[in-house]
């Protein structure tokens, strides 16, 4: 896509307010895998193994990219 023009994305909060999160893992997943929660406007994801450890945060955008391609095998080979 070098030829789209690129537009400036807001800035995400980092200091979301994760106290409440509800995190979730997939079903087939140790429990020390990867695991996301929904706050507010944006997706979150941690690693299921240390919970302090900084997270990543999607906008709903970024996460249906990241799902597709993961979908697509993308990621196959980290």
């Amino acid at each position: 896509m070098p030829d789209e023009p690129t537009r400036p994305r807001p800035s995400k909060p980092h200091d979301l307010d994760l106290t409440d999160a509800q995190w979730l893992a997939a079903p087939d997943s140790p429990p020390d895998g990867p695991q996301i929660a929904f706050v507010g406007e944006y997706i979150v994801m941690r690693h299921g193994a240390d919970a302090e450890a900084p997270v990543l945060v999607f906008d709903k955008a970024e996460w249906e990219a990241f799902k597709a391609g993961a979908a697509a095998g993308e990621f196959g080979g980290l």
